[in-house]
């Protein structure tokens, strides 16, 4: 069910996103209004929204099923070396996940996958539906320097910078790259940056869900764990790729709410939750679970929802760093996801030296102590650079 008490202004969209939110929502258009849009539509800007939004492989298919001879041959041939590309890239962040996940195993590792090769065939059927640009790992905060000796053994590289012994508390994952063939991964020890309760390993391990892939089983979070993640991610990076709003529609179904309002007691969220479900009904007409709705009707959801689609209408980038014309807009909204507690934990975390600190002003080991009070002096100094930049 709808909640249609929960309905947002859409008429600030413009019409290539409407036109492609149309394509991939429950409800296809009816070729009388394929026809009539494809006459008015700018294709190009249809182009690159596709691609912003990582959907082209979805938006491909229900163009080539039933609407291609309304669609001009040149966007149609585009798409199509798109969803090429995309499905040689799967096949291959496939494999590399069957290799890294055997070995992490070998090593004692316990893994759990975050989205990845393993969601797209958990929710799409097919790899080739969905794109990914890296491997998401999740271990316990305990076997991360393990994980990391697998992955230099397989020919990775640690991407990030890690000077500080607190580095595990100031972050909550590390990226790798493969010297060789550059497939990236992430190591996660923590679900969340922003330090809401943080999930406890072994009740994730305990609820883990088994998926299994070319005749090899990976372990992933829980439908309801994995619900609660991917509406924290969403709604931290502001859902201005609709792809991760296609993982909600496509992840719905199978979530029981007697679970998940246990899930969101232990760890909060739950104005993530109805933020997704309120973008997610209004813009891809997904359905609401009943015994879901409650979440939908809530305030603070609708308004992150409203902020929300400041994003959703604009080919903007927030991640890693966001683009100068919203970059304040985006912090203020992130600091209003945060209740009074994650707000004050966020900010106390700023006071504390992080290793790009001592990037950027390298010090001897025993001054350490003096990143404490230059603290705020190289904040305002790297802001101020990449503001600059």
């Amino acid at each position: 069910m709808r909640a249609e008490a929960m309905e947002l202004d859409l008429s600030g969209l413009p019409e290539e996103l409407i036109f492609l939110l149309s394509l991939l929502g429950r409800t296809s258009p009816d070729q009388h209004l394929i026809r009539e849009l494809g006459a008015v539509l700018d294709w190009d800007r249809f182009m690159k929204l596709a691609m912003h939004h990582r959907v082209y492989p979805l938006a491909y298919i229900k163009l080539k099923e039933a609407y291609a001879a309304s669609v001009p041959p040149g966007v149609m041939e585009s798409l199509h070396r798109q969803y090429q590309s995309n499905t040689v890239k799967m096949l291959h962040l496939s494999r590399e996940m069957s290799r890294v996940y055997e070995r992490l195993d070998e090593a004692g590792v316990r893994t759990l996958l975050l989205k990845g090769p393993a969601l797209a065939f958990q929710l799409y059927g097919d790899l080739a539906h969905r794109t990914s640009k890296d491997l998401d790992i999740l271990v316990s905060p305990d076997e991360v320097e393990r994980a990391e000796d697998v992955l230099l053994q397989l020919g990775y590289e640690l991407m990030d910078y890690r000077a500080l012994g607190n580095w595990k508390k100031k972050s909550h994952h590390l990226s790798y790259e493969h010297k060789e063939h550059r497939t990236q991964v992430e190591v996660h020890w923590r679900l969340n940056p922003h330090f809401s309760k943080s999930y406890s390993f072994e009740k994730l391990w305990e609820r883990k869900r088994a998926v299994a892939l070319a005749n090899q089983t990976f372990h992933c979070l829980g439908n309801e764990d994995q619900l609660h993640y991917l509406t924290d991610h969403g709604a931290r990076h502001g859902w201005f790729r609709l792809r991760w709003l296609m993982d909600i529609e496509r992840l719905l179904p199978q979530i029981s709410g007697t679970r998940l309002r246990d899930v969101l007691k232990q760890h909060g969220g739950k104005h993530h939750v109805g933020q997704a479900l309120i973008l997610s009904s209004q813009l891809l007409s997904a359905e609401i679970p009943g015994e879901l709705e409650e979440l939908a009707r809530d305030a603070k959801a609708r308004r992150l929802a409203d902020q929300a689609l400041f994003y959703v209408s604009r080919i903007v980038q927030l991640n890693p760093v966001p683009e100068k014309s919203v970059a304040w807009h985006y912090y203020r909204y992130l600091f209003s996801l945060m209740s009074t507690r994650q707000k004050i934990a966020y900010l106390l975390n700023k006071t504390l030296p992080s290793s790009r600190d001592a990037l950027l002003l390298p010090l001897p080991k025993p001054l350490y102590f003096l990143y404490y009070p230059l603290r705020p002096l190289l904040w305002f100094w790297r802001r101020f650079r990449q503001q600059s930049a």
